[in-house]
């Protein structure tokens, strides 16, 4: 049965004003119906179904501490409801459609609503037209129309259109009000693709027919389908229109050779055809993910992920819910079985719902272990990943380093998407002036602002090993204040920590974090000679240049992090050199003392650049004598 045209009893709409709704809420009837959230203005911002009205609705008034967040909605927006309405219904399945078609009328502001990534297309009927259309589309968003898959191969997809369309000659065109232009007909009639209603060549009545006849195929109903045509054949056969009859016979030929060619289409009332839905949500930024995995004959043929926002839920079982009434609602050739990973408070009003809509029986089943457990657990990861995923282009806007970022994950076997790259480099010529570098790279490229230089202080002599346990340790030990708000590279944790070395280097770093005992940030090592990285995936070592071609997210990302920290730390260990060099100099030079000194360096802050000074340049410092710039400009040219 279409619940556009069930007819369902909402004489009793009762009104509640803000004022009045604390002491309403008692009065709330116990029985199935839908409720309205308005705001100020009277314009509807929520609607939501319930088998206990009294029950529901007086949710989202409690008092936050006395919310059981596991089993009832947030109620984020509740200071923003002026008013509510409520409509008893006779039973769940009523409260369902009315539901269904006040959010489709209204589009609330609160309301959950889809967004496909657009991975796989649909074949759309657009039923509301007077000769419907058939094309293939991934919008998912045309009013009125009847969706069949999604179909992972595009190519077959569009050869079965063209055969479905020679089958029935169902227009694809936009053509406006058809049956009513003077205009000639296009080359899709000449080449048998459309019946060129355009021009009232076919009458609506048997337009309509062969529209009803595609639904029927792509609703698993093929034989359903041969037998009308029989039927039909016979019937044109016994009033001698041969012709006609001939005509029918070859379109049964094709249907049948359809059917046998492209099963992976049509065979959907198989036991093995089913679709496995889970999910993942962000409370703080309330908007959620879907993973769609659906199977037919038991192999996979696609999977489909959607993005949800105004998540007004707290418990996956009612984003589910939510989902599954959305989403199935306008597809035609839903699966016989949905399994989802929760079981869901209105899975037998969904049931009955959905029979009456399809006319068949759909199960939405939980499985406890075995196969269909072990997809459901991979749909929950992909959803985990796409919402991840979604949150880094929201972020960055950049949904192709997320890409490289996820290949370096996969490829490394990281526990963490890359987002912040903090790699460490000691740079050291003899026992003096030894540093340390970190680089930082967010989401793939440099944030200059959040490098650091390291002083070594506790190491003696050409340690690198020993260096690199310093820096990292000094730099961890602000991991403890994590909790502090404060913008502040050292505050900020690393999903990743890139070491320039070898593998001596790796296991040094390694040990610190152990005796830390931190284990949720990755280390990974990468040695300059020969490209090698180390890690917990290949502790004896990942020669990259065998594989630079797919490795090009490494090179592009773990590389410039590399050359980053080594540029730092060579740039703030000739600063350091250069600057004790300039100090001897001067410190040798009679009449230059601590202040003297100060204001010198203060405009030549580098040996290179003090020796370029002229005598004429060193007279414009204050503070200098002509003897004194004379002592300072020999004693520069001597050395």
């Amino acid at each position: 049965m279409d619940s556009k045209s069930k007819n369902i009893n909402v004489k009793n709409v009762n009104k509640v004003k803000v004022i009045d709704i604390i002491p309403e809420l008692a009065v709330l009837p116990k029985k199935p119906g839908v409720y309205l959230f308005k705001d100020s203005s009277g314009k509807i911002i929520y609607v939501g179904k319930a088998k206990n009205l009294s029950d529901r609705v007086k949710t989202y008034f409690q008092h936050k501490d006395k919310l059981d967040y596991i089993t009832h909605p947030i109620s984020f927006f509740t200071n923003k409801i002026a008013s509510f309405d409520y409509i008893v219904t006779e039973n769940d399945v009523e409260a369902l459609i009315l539901e269904s078609n006040l959010i489709k009328k209204n589009r609330p502001k609160y309301n959950i609503y889809l967004k496909d990534d657009k991975s796989y297309p649909f074949v759309v009927l657009t039923e509301n037209e007077s000769y419907p259309r058939i094309f293939i589309t991934r919008n998912k968003n045309i009013k009125g129309a009847k969706y069949f898959g999604p179909f992972t191969n595009v190519k077959n997809l569009k050869e079965l259109l063209v055969l479905l369309r020679k089958i029935f000659k169902i227009r694809d065109c936009n053509k406006p009000t058809p049956g009513k232009i003077k205009n000639s007909v296009c080359l899709n009639y000449h080449i048998e693709l459309c019946s060129a209603p355009c021009v009232g060549n076919i009458s609506e009545f048997d337009y309509r027919q062969n529209t009803e006849l595609i639904k029927l195929l792509f609703t698993g109903k093929g034989n359903k389908i041969i037998k009308i045509l029989k039927n039909k054949m016979a019937e044109y056969s016994a009033h001698q229109e041969y012709e006609k009859a001939d005509s029918v016979k070859k379109q049964i030929e094709l249907i049948d050779s359809l059917m046998i060619d492209q099963k992976i289409f049509f065979n959907l009332t198989s036991k093995n055809s089913w679709d496995a839905v889970s999910c993942s949500f962000d409370e703080e930024l309330k908007f959620a993910a879907v993973s769609v995995f659906s199977y037919r004959n038991n192999e996979l043929v696609s999977v489909n992920n959607f993005l949800i926002s105004n998540v007004v839920v707290a418990n996956p079982s009612e984003l589910l819910s939510a989902f599954i009434k959305d989403y199935y609602l306008e597809i035609d050739n839903i699966s016989s079985f949905i399994h989802i990973p929760y079981r869901i408070e209105d899975k037998n009003a969904i049931e009955q719902w959905f029979k009456q809509l399809k006319g068949k029986k759909i199960e939405i089943k939980v499985p406890k272990k075995g196969p269909k457990k072990e997809v459901l657990e991979m749909a929950t990861k992909n959803a985990v990943l796409f919402l991840e995923k979604k949150k880094f282009e929201k972020s960055s806007g950049h949904s192709k380093v997320f890409k490289e970022l996820l290949n370096i994950k996969e490829l490394l076997g990281l526990k963490n998407i890359p987002k912040r790259i903090e790699c460490y480099d000691i740079s050291n010529i003899g026992p003096n002036f030894c540093v340390g570098a970190m680089s930082v790279l967010i989401n793939g490229s440099p944030l200059k602002s959040n490098y650091r230089h390291f002083k070594i202080k506790t190491v003696a002599g050409q340690d690198d090993f020993s260096m690199i346990s310093e820096i990292l340790s000094r730099r961890i030990k602000y991991l403890a204040n994590l909790n502090l708000n404060i913008e502040e590279s050292f505050y900020e944790k690393p999903d990743l920590i890139v070491i320039d070395g070898g593998k001596a280097q790796y296991n040094a770093a390694k040990r610190v974090l152990d005796n830390e005992n931190i284990h949720d940030i990755d280390l990974i090592s990468i040695a300059k000679k020969h490209e090698i990285i180390y890690c917990s995936k290949y502790p004896d070592g990942f020669l990259t240049k065998k594989f630079e071609e797919k490795h090009q997210s490494i090179a592009r990302i773990i590389y410039k992090a590399r050359d980053e920290a080594h540029r730092f730390a060579i740039t703030f260990h000739r600063k350091l050199r250069e600057k004790h060099m300039t100090n001897s100099i001067l410190d040798g030079i009679k009449g230059i003392g601590k202040i003297k000194k100060e204001k010198i360096l203060s405009k030549y802050p580098t040996l290179d650049e003090l020796k370029s000074a002229t005598l004429q340049d060193l007279l414009k410092i204050k503070g200098l004598s002509y003897k004194d710039a004379v002592n300072i400009y020999d004693s520069l040219n001597r050395y």
